[in-house]
């Protein structure tokens, strides 16, 4: 009966998964929109939507067939990203649009979030068919949505210590979600998903006594981000080497000269 209620070709499952993800990408765009619309500006309705896309990315990765494997609690770092991403866009949009551009990009941020809640499915099997095509997507979508936030919190007049906190906090959760294929967070990847934070953290301390923009801000920490997430996966996966570490070291320093000629060239 239910087979044959579900559409021509799909299985139950596979329609299941996609309301599920249309669902959750229609409730992602509709938050967005209504908190980058309303004013006086209402944050409640961003914290909700960022919950309903954890809770709904959660239920989500449960009801793939690999799960059964799995404990309970291992599907809480699946939620990170679609969380984070929801969050990120939502203040980015709110900071740095105005007028009717805002609704657009709210919409287009919550269809985003449908398809980054289907990369975490789709990557719950590490010898999935399309893992490899959405680990790559999920790592862009990481550092876009670490841009979002550094930007942001550098340049609201948020206190110090809460700044630097909040950049400790969300480095540690976005590192984690990179991680998440050594062993599912081991203790391993778990503490240096956490120093990545601390480091960050201090990093945008450091950055308080220098007249930067936002922009020039956000992209420092972004390739101190990189930097780190770069060297850290190849040291979790013991492929870590001079060559490479020199790599990412020689990357990092020649994005940071760019972007600093390309700001005092822009004025």
């Amino acid at each position: 009966m239910t087979t044959a209620s579900a559409p021509l070709g799909q299985s139950p499952a596979a329609v299941n998964v996609t309301a599920r993800t249309v669902i959750l990408g229609g409730m992602a765009a509709l938050g967005l929109g209504a908190y980058v619309s309303l004013r006086p500006e209402q944050p409640w309705i961003l914290v909700l939507t960022t919950i309903l896309a954890a809770l709904g990315t959660d239920g989500l990765v449960k009801v793939h067939r690999q799960w059964r494997d799995l404990r309970p609690i291992d599907s809480v770092v699946y939620t990170f990203l679609p969380a984070l991403f929801v969050l990120g866009s939502g203040l980015f949009i709110d900071h740095v649009l105005e007028g009717y551009a805002r609704q657009p990009a709210a919409i287009a941020a919550g269809l985003a979030t449908s398809l980054i809640a289907f990369g975490e499915y789709q990557t719950v099997d590490f010898e999935g068919r399309l893992f490899g095509r959405f680990r790559v997507f999920m790592a862009l979508v990481t550092y876009i949505t670490a841009f979002a936030f550094f930007t942001v919190i550098y340049s609201r007049d948020f206190d110090l210590v809460f700044a630097g906190l909040f950049i400790a906090g969300v480095s540690a959760l976005l590192a984690m979600e990179l991680f998440r294929e050594s062993r599912l967070l081991g203790l391993s990847s778990l503490l240096v998903s956490f120093a990545i934070g601390l480091t960050l953290g201090e990093f945008r301390l450091a950055l308080y006594f220098y007249p930067l923009d936002g922009l020039l801000a956000g992209a420092l920490l972004l390739i101190a981000f990189y930097l780190a997430t770069g060297i850290v996966a190849h040291v979790l996966d013991r492929d870590l080497d001079a060559a490479t570490a020199a790599e990412y070291v020689v990357v990092s320093a020649g994005a940071s000269v760019a972007v600093i000629v390309a700001r005092v060239i822009a004025g």
